[in-house]
């Protein structure tokens, strides 16, 4: 079992001012190069929950995403800035289950669940070499 010190009703708030990297790229139509994307929805997610979540960890152990649900409740503009609010709802031997939300200046844009995986660094990349040997 891991020794950490994750607990249920952790909370944490991470904010981003968005910007062109943050939008959509449209390839054909150029109509949603404005708008926040959800694939950037998730690099925020993933930023906020390790910084909350392995500085609580022996110095070994990352935590990884496992499962997102994620409901894009509202489209938010570039150069907006976005706010995490996430949670601990539960913790298992080896996994975090977190809730989120995040907002922009004028209310909520998404929220879902966010299971992460608590594993040691170097069984992680062992198990990443042995599934595709010889790359690297």
């Amino acid at each position: 079992m891991i020794e950490h010190r994750i607990r249920k009703g952790i909370s944490s708030v991470y904010t981003k001012t968005t910007g062109t990297g943050d939008a959509y790229a449209s390839s054909n139509t150029g109509t949603l190069d404005y708008l926040i994307s959800t694939p950037s929805i998730i690099l925020m997610l993933i930023d906020a929950s390790t910084q909350m979540l392995d500085k609580l960890l022996p110095t070994d152990y990352i935590t990884v995403g496992r499962k997102i649900e994620l409901f894009h409740e509202h489209p938010s503009i570039v150069g907006d800035d976005i706010t995490l609010k996430l949670e601990v709802e539960e913790v298992t031997e080896y996994s975090v289950f977190l809730k989120f939300e995040a907002e922009d200046s004028k209310g909520i844009v998404c929220s879902g669940k966010y299971e992460r995986a608590m594993i040691n660094k170097s069984q992680l990349l062992d198990i990443a070499h042995k599934r595709v040997p010889g790359l690297i």
